[in-house]
């Protein structure tokens, strides 16, 4: 007979894993992009970002020292002059932040994220609407719930059976 404890556990399990894939699904099924451009020596640059009304964009770049978004026509004047130093002269301050990567939003025209290094960096960016990323963070929450249930109910199952097992060994 199965115990209250690893039902609990097995039910537990279940939930979290009901939780997990839809929310993995709607968070990788979102639009993203890594296109990396090499412009010069040392800039790089992620294809062009026509922002419209509702737009946002969010960055990942592996290098967050010397780099920005950067307004195409700047960019088309003095991209011969931007180095490490000054890169930031010329960068549009992010509306705000998400787990520590910038988020740009609220800005009209186009633009191109800007990285002065000496090495191809790592870019990753997503272009959506408001809506989008709401969907975005509504699912990382229940995908983080989910995972949370699918952790619990594995540990309840397995210290049951273990310790059902290490009793059932005990002499009585």
């Amino acid at each position: 007979m199965i115990s209250r404890k690893v039902l609990v556990g097995i039910v537990l399990l279940i939930a979290g894993i009901a939780l997990v894939i839809p929310g993995v699904v709607v968070i990788t099924s979102e639009p993203s992009g890594n296109t990396v451009i090499h412009y010069s020596s040392d800039i790089y640059t992620s294809p062009e970002f026509n922002f419209t009304e509702n737009k946002v964009l969010i960055m990942v770049s592996s290098d967050t020292s010397s780099e920005g978004l950067v307004n195409c026509t700047d960019f088309r004047e003095d991209a011969s002059t931007f180095n490490s130093s000054n890169i930031h002269n010329y960068t549009v301050t992010p509306a705000k932040h998400i787990d520590g990567e910038p988020l740009y939003e609220n800005l009209n025209g186009s633009y191109k994220y800007v990285i002065v290094s000496s090495s191809k960096p790592v870019l990753d960016y997503n272009f959506i609407s408001h809506s989008e990323i709401s969907n975005v963070t509504d699912a990382s929450y229940i995908a983080a719930m989910g995972a949370l249930l699918t952790g619990a109910g594995i540990i309840i199952t397995m210290v049951t059976i273990l310790f059902g097992k290490i009793n059932s060994r005990k002499p009585r």
